[in-house]
């Protein structure tokens, strides 16, 4: 029997790699023939290692100039035309857009929509971005109603979202709560047993104003500055693809301060989140935060925001803290709460895992997605 040919097309291979390492196995061994498709990055050559073939897509991430747009249209149009798929599965927005009409053009049967959240839409209220707002949500109104296309979103609120901004139903919609972890791997060799000395706090994120990140720093100066003692540990990488990204001037002030260290990416979180005692992401929005769940699979202590993509993973005051978002009194007096609480801290860890085990198993993630691939197939 003829393999069923598969493309997935992504905005980054750093997001390929970082979420959908353990899908793209899971497909192999499923016997598909699969396609990794996204503007070349230093995460490309992983796929390599694994016999997958990747192709270069010509992407400017945040352009939003139309003849730019097209140009990676017409580059999707040609890739598909040369290995001509069975599915395409295509995540994040730009994504979905661009590659669902790059599909229609060229006749692809199967069309997998895997939005990771709507955080772009929300900011763009201004009036110079509404002309924008509008098209882009004319073209989703156009992708998502005609074809065999299965709609896929992380959280209930994208979902309703996307349904109150095309004013329509969709032909096919799901929810798939995010990647999964696998909490075998993400789990403590030894049991937590007290407060590291200075205690460390981990913000697992990339270095862009939409995570949190100045809010975050905001809070803890405050706390400095009332005598506390702890390190605040930056994993993350600058995103310059990103509108918000952190600039030069926001770096240096950041390396000033002694009582914060700037780790960049760290391909191997695990180790990380094992030293750390409290994990804060003070995020915008999430489609559904990948690095809660890996955090909370390690029993780390975690305050987020109480927003979509969030509180999917925390329940406030049962297995971590939430807080407003944008909100920096609220997110200091919470970390001050967990400081001053070393064995609450500890139960909302140990709560925290036990979701994940409940509800974000990579296993059971992927399993939703084969299923879908299933209903292609058979």
């Amino acid at each position: 029997m003829k393999k069923k040919k598969v493309i997935f097309v992504s905005n980054t291979s750093w997001y390929l790699y970082n979420f959908k390492n353990k899908l793209i196995d899971d497909l192999v061994k499923n016997d598909y023939e699969l396609f990794l498709v996204a503007p070349e990055d230093k995460f490309s050559k992983f796929f390599c290692k694994k016999n997958i073939i990747f192709k270069n897509w010509r992407l400017n991430r945040n352009s939003l100039n139309p003849l730019s747009a097209l140009g990676s249209i017409i580059d999707l149009f040609l890739i598909y035309q040369k290995v001509k798929p069975d599915i395409v599965h295509h995540f994040t927005v730009k994504s979905c857009i661009f590659g669902s009409i790059a599909a229609k053009w060229y006749g692809v049967n199967y069309i997998i929509n895997a939005f990771t959240g709507m955080a772009h839409f929300n900011f763009m209220r201004e009036k110079q971005f509404l002309p924008i707002k509008w098209f882009l949500t004319e073209l989703i109104r156009f992708i998502i109603l005609k074809g065999k296309i299965i709609n896929i979103f992380q959280n209930k609120d994208d979902y309703c979202k996307f349904k109150q901004l095309t004013k329509c139903k969709f032909n096919k919609s799901i929810i798939i709560p995010g990647s999964g972890v696998d909490t075998d791997f993400f789990r403590l060799n030894t049991p937590r047993k007290h407060f590291k000395n200075p205690i460390q706090i981990l913000f697992p994120a990339r270095l862009i104003k939409e995570k949190g990140v100045k809010e975050l720093i905001n809070a803890c100066n405050l706390l400095w500055r009332e005598g506390y003692s702890f390190q605040l540990n930056l994993a993350g990488f600058v995103d310059p693809g990103n509108n918000s990204c952190l600039n030069q001037n926001d770096l240096k002030e950041i390396a000033k301060n002694n009582n914060i260290l700037l780790l960049g990416h760290i391909d191997h979180m695990k180790k990380l989140y094992a030293k750390c005692d409290i994990v804060v992401l003070p995020s915008w929005r999430e489609g559904l935060s990948k690095s809660l769940i890996e955090a909370a699979s390690m029993e780390c202590a975690i305050i987020t925001t109480d927003v979509p993509g969030c509180n999917d993973v925390i329940e406030h005051g049962k297995n971590g803290l939430l807080v407003p978002a944008k909100n920096v009194s609220s997110l200091k007096l919470s970390i001050q709460f967990l400081l001053d609480n070393e064995n609450i801290s500890k139960k909302l860890g140990q709560n925290a895992r036990q979701k994940v085990i409940s509800d974000f198993t990579v296993s059971k993630i992927n399993t939703l997605t084969l299923n879908v691939y299933k209903e292609f197939v058979d």
